[in-house]
């Protein structure tokens, strides 16, 4: 099992097919995710979801995956409009199943811009 210190992640490279087909496959988990913290930041006063006001699209910009034993791990920056990105990760196993995994969040925060590298994370 890899993890942040041991992982085979590529360097993240642009967007391509392979990096559509799985984000669209996984697109309204990305979107229902958002909103699920978008309420919780209203919730704990937070409002670190207000950065994005409007979702204004949906582009893949930049991939990565790894090869794991039961198929391959992808992550992907994901820009949503107006500057503003999300850091998805998803999974397709060695059957073709695609599933979305989990954005990149942290207690500060949960929408990034384009200088964020594209980095492995676990949850």
């Amino acid at each position: 099992m890899s993890d942040v210190k041991h992982n085979a992640m590529t360097k993240p490279i642009p967007a391509d097919d392979e990096c559509e087909t799985i984000f669209e496959a996984i697109k309204k988990d990305v979107l229902d995710e958002i909103h699920r913290i978008n309420r919780e930041d209203d919730r704990h006063g937070l409002h670190e979801m207000d950065k994005l006001k409007h979702i204004t699209e949906y582009t893949p910009t930049l991939y990565a995956h790894e090869d794991v034993a039961f198929g391959r791990n992808y992550w992907a920056k994901i820009h949503l409009g107006d500057g503003k990105y999300v850091h998805a990760r998803a999974h397709k196993s060695t059957d073709g199943k695609i599933t979305f995994y989990s954005l990149l969040t942290t207690p500060e925060c949960a929408v990034w811009d384009e200088d964020t590298p594209l980095e492995y994370f676990i949850d």
